[in-house]
């Protein structure tokens, strides 16, 4: 990720990799309100989906979500993406705003998005501003071609074509269109025959009219949408046909909860139908965890998704709960660990020294706590005692079915979230789920330590007279009950940690079953129709490199499970995706993790060996 070189003229900020002004150095402000942020008209639909190349300093998003968040006729809801090259660190976006006299402006705004705002590193980053949510895109403009949505309107506000030709040539334009509904709008400063040409090249009608003060700009609408046909169609599901926003869920642990919260945010009714007498009773109950990250080499996929999951679900706690989080301490206790984490040494979310990995944005959490307060937060219509037997569908609306006859119905959507229970109602040929038993072992508190240390085994700082070690991980065991072999083996593995010689007084133990795929990655999406796949896809073997049709999924079923042990970061990334397939919004992370989630990767992957 490229950083940028700014200095401030005439209190503007300037760019060295560019020499350009980020906007006018004499009237921004105002320029910005008449070409982008005042210069359009909102639609009539639930959602308004924004895109932007060039987010500098967010001064055009600030003043669309100040005029979003003061109209009285909008959208419900309004989604902002936008794509930067190059980083801007938090001290310079605020004196810019300082210098340029509005940082009280956007005050409230700005504390919120600078509290938050990532490290240099390209990823996908969101940001809740109430019924708004900003993504913020991080890399070069090629990133675009691992997004996935569809804009209503997009701002094009890179340094001039001349200086910056990529982010006005034919090949990002290609992608603006790929990324945008018809009859979608296009927004720019610029008016160059260069730009122009491109727009047309890529079905835009365009429109040259009176710019800022004295310069004219360009304005382009999409004439027509051209639909290609994917080569992994059979990843992208179509959209949903709900009936009605009654949403069920299954489960009542973390995913169950994130999911709720979610929802609650895009105006949908939830109900969730939990089979225990009280919530948090599986592993999400604990009362103590750690919010980490796995730790592998760059470029594997799983250790990129893995770090992605990690960020975001600390940023979601800090902004919506406000959780507090102070570290983590990963050793690497092998010799392939130490290769890990010297190949990750220029990351900035793992500060790497020799064995050791600190990871400022992780730290101790309570999971009880944090399922509880976002089904709080959810405002989700909870049933307790509700044991899920099956479901019937007609007419477009689920009826639930439960032990002892009870029954509910009116559903529009299914969404199954059961944690390690999902094994026994998943009856896919190719998927492979493990039930795994995991005790943690809670000891008399012995070691004062700031944030959780984690080798073979893992300690967590001490919750007032106790502290909590583990975890056991046995695929065979299905016994509900403690093992004091359990107890025996966590105390060992994290002798590291404590004095010579000391053993820790035990105290009690929990145990908690975990859900776990073949791969490793959760399962997330919609519940695909195995035989329509079978059918369509049987001769993936010669045709795998060739556009696909797209494929049928059962309706309005969703899958969120095998999280394993790791459901408190991956949970976030799951709800946004399941939001987007019901919602018909953006993903919230790149488009190259879907493959790597999709509940029907392992049949895609036997049917592209060629068996059947």
């Amino acid at each position: 990720m490229k950083k940028a070189r700014i200095v401030f003229k005439d209190n503007t900020p300037f760019s060295l990799d560019f020499d350009d002004f980020y906007f006018n150095s004499k009237d921004g402000l105002n320029e910005s309100q008449c070409v982008y942020s005042e210069a359009f008209e909102w639609g009539e639909g639930e959602n308004f989906i924004i895109a932007e190349a060039g987010f500098g300093i967010g001064l055009n998003f600030f003043l669309t979500l100040k005029r979003f968040l003061q109209s009285k006729k909008r959208p419900q809801r309004l989604f902002y993406i936008s794509i930067e090259g190059f980083y801007l660190d938090k001290n310079s976006i605020k004196a810019a705003y300082e210098r340029l006299g509005i940082y009280e402006e956007f005050r409230e705004y700005l504390e919120i998005f600078l509290k938050n705002y990532p490290k240099c590193r390209e990823g996908y980053y969101r940001f809740y501003f109430g019924a708004c949510f900003l993504d913020l895109v991080l890399g070069d403009i090629s990133v675009s071609k691992r997004l996935e949505f569809e804009a209503d309107l997009w701002y094009l506000d890179g340094f001039s074509p001349r200086k910056n030709a990529a982010m006005f040539g034919e090949d990002f334009l290609a992608e603006v269109a790929r990324l945008s509904k018809p009859g979608a709008q296009i927004l720019s400063f610029s008016a160059s025959s260069f730009f122009q040409k491109n727009l047309k090249i890529c079905g835009f009608e365009v429109q040259k009219i009176k710019g800022f003060k004295k310069r004219e700009r360009v304005v382009a609408f999409l004439r027509k949408k051209i639909q290609a046909q994917k080569k992994d169609a059979y990843f992208f599901s179509p959209k949903s046909t709900a009936k009605n926003r009654k949403i069920a869920i299954i489960g009542g642990g973390i995913c169950a909860a994130m999911m709720a919260f979610e929802l609650s945010l895009r105006g949908f009714e939830v109900e969730i139908f939990e089979k225990n007498s009280s919530l948090c009773e599986g592993a999400s109950g604990n009362e103590s965890g750690i919010l980490s990250s796995l730790i592998l080499k760059p470029g594997v996929l799983l250790g990129e998704f893995s770090l992605q999951a990690f960020i975001e679900a600390a940023r979601f706690y800090r902004q919506i709960l406000n959780l507090n989080l102070s570290g983590v301490l990963e050793f690497a206790h092998n010799a392939k660990m130490r290769e890990r984490f010297e190949a990750q040494g220029q990351n900035p979310y793992f500060k790497i020294s020799q064995n050791e990995a600190f990871l400022e944005d992780g730290g101790h959490i309570c999971p009880r706590k944090i399922v509880q307060n976002l089904l709080q937060k959810s405002r989700a219509k909870i049933h307790l005692k509700h044991h899920f037997t099956h479901y019937d569908y007609d007419g477009g609306l689920f009826s639930l079915h439960f032990e002892n006859g009870k029954v509910a119905g009116g559903f529009g959507i299914l969404i199954h979230a059961m944690g390690a229970d999902c094994k026994d109602f998943l009856s896919y040929e190719a998927m492979r789920l493990s039930r795994v038993r995991g005790q943690l072992t809670h000891i008399k508190r012995v070691l004062d330590t700031p944030y959780p240390l984690s080798s073979k085994g893992y300690i967590c700082p001490p919750s007032g007279d106790f502290q909590v070690i583990g975890a056991s991980y046995d695929r065979l065991n299905s016994n509900p009950q403690p093992d004091p072999k359990d107890d025996a083996i966590n105390v060992q593995n994290v002798q590291e940690f404590l004095n010579e010689g000391e053993i820790p007084e035990i105290l009690g133990a929990k145990v908690g079953f975990r859900s776990y795929s073949s791969d490793r990655f959760c399962i997330v999406g919609a519940a695909y129709d195995e035989d329509f796949y079978k059918q369509n896809y049987k001769a993936l073997l010669w045709t795998k490199n060739r556009p696909q049709i797209p494929p049928q999924n059962i309706p309005n079923l969703y899958l969120n499970c095998a999280h394993g042990s790791r459901a408190f970061s991956t949970g976030v990334l799951a709800a946004r995706y399941i939001c987007a397939l019901i919602n018909d919004e953006p993903l919230g992370f790149f488009a190259h993790f879907i493959p790597q989630i999709h509940p029907a990767r392992f049949l895609i992957r036997r049917l592209k060996k060629g068996q059947n």
